[in-house]
């Protein structure tokens, strides 16, 4: 996350305001990741609560927190395709984070266990924003805002990172039950799309910066 915020400390009086929750949610994963990290390494050195050393409802938070910061990035860019659906899913996906913690699962599994059905619908979702923004491209006659080339390398590296981690969050619950060692092993995958992502992103806020220097 270092590698886009860098971008944005040395250029964030170029960056246009449309890439606004891009760079929320970089500050938002940055404090869930340090804390996760923390209590992961805490949870090796102090004789911690359960409550206390478990970081999985930081990687939750995580996750919903970067749905709901896209689908707003994403609902800001205007395009005229599907304008209802793009504004109604948050919605839906925040009711269905509502009935998976408390109806499908007890409250505690927030705290306590690894939410697959979580992550992957997390991913699907935004796989669906990205795809139909390329939908939407191959359609228009001209794009209906600026910076497009910047907001295209955010879309690619987001499409790369949820279109490789689908299958694997959707399993992922499975995987630790089954083999720990391979879980582990698998989620590197996910971190090497994760950098990519996050080099893509810098990219694109380098990009705005670039393209609102030269208007």
């Amino acid at each position: 996350m270092f590698i886009p915020l860098s971008v944005f400390f040395i250029k964030r009086k170029q960056i246009p305001p449309l890439f606004k929750p891009v760079i929320y949610y970089l500050f938002i994963a940055l404090v869930l990741t340090a804390l996760s990290d923390f209590s992961w390494r805490m949870k090796l050195r102090l004789n911690l609560p359960p409550w206390a050393s478990n970081n999985i409802p930081l990687y939750h938070l995580n996750f919903i927190f970067q749905l709901l910061m896209f689908a707003w990035f994403f609902n800001r860019l205007n395009e005229p395709f599907l304008r209802k659906v793009k504004k109604a899913l948050p919605y839906v996906f925040m009711a269905f984070v509502l009935v998976n913690f408390t109806i499908i699962r007890p409250i505690d599994s927030f705290i306590f266990d690894y939410s697959s059905e979580l992550n992957a619908a997390e991913a699907a979702i935004l796989l669906f924003y990205c795809l139909q923004h390329y939908v939407y491209l191959a359609q228009a006659e001209q794009v209906s805002y600026p910076y497009s080339r910047a907001v295209n390398w955010i879309v690619a590296g987001l499409t790369i990172y949820v279109g490789v981690n689908f299958f694997i969050f959707l399993s992922y619950s499975t995987l630790i039950k089954f083999s720990k060692d391979f879980s582990i092993g698998i989620w590197d995958v996910h971190n090497y799309s994760w950098i990519l992502l996050c080099c893509l992103i810098a990219m694109g806020l380098y990009e705005s910066a670039t393209a609102k220097s030269r208007s």
